[in-house]
């Protein structure tokens, strides 16, 4: 990274070498640490959203012991979502029947 000293001169410091110079126009030095620290972050978090597809896994932070979690969860919102669309199928059967609609 280049930090400038005085703009009407156009003196320059480099960082890495501790040189002050002349600054070159249109020439940019440009520090990339943090900018890769940052996309590591990022790159670890997709990685755990992958492994979160397996319904075996369990998330990084997540209590020890936790594995397939996921897995029991995705079951019981399934066994509820259908138990509620049975129980409704067989009240409108129920409702239809009883005001003379349902068979013959």
């Amino acid at each position: 990274m280049v930090v400038l000293i005085e703009e009407k001169y156009g003196l320059v410091l480099d960082d890495t070498t501790f040189r002050v110079g002349e600054a070159k126009p249109g020439v940019y030095k440009v520090c990339l640490g943090p900018l890769e620290d940052q996309l590591n972050v990022l790159e670890s978090s997709v990685d755990e959203l992958f492994d979160i597809l397996t319904p075996t896994t369990s998330y990084k932070m997540a209590q020890p012991n936790r594995e397939g979690a996921t897995n029991t969860a995705g079951f019981i919102t399934m066994l509820m979502i259908g138990l509620m669309f049975g129980i409704l199928a067989i009240a409108i059967v129920l409702l239809l029947y009883g005001i003379g609609l349902g068979g013959a």
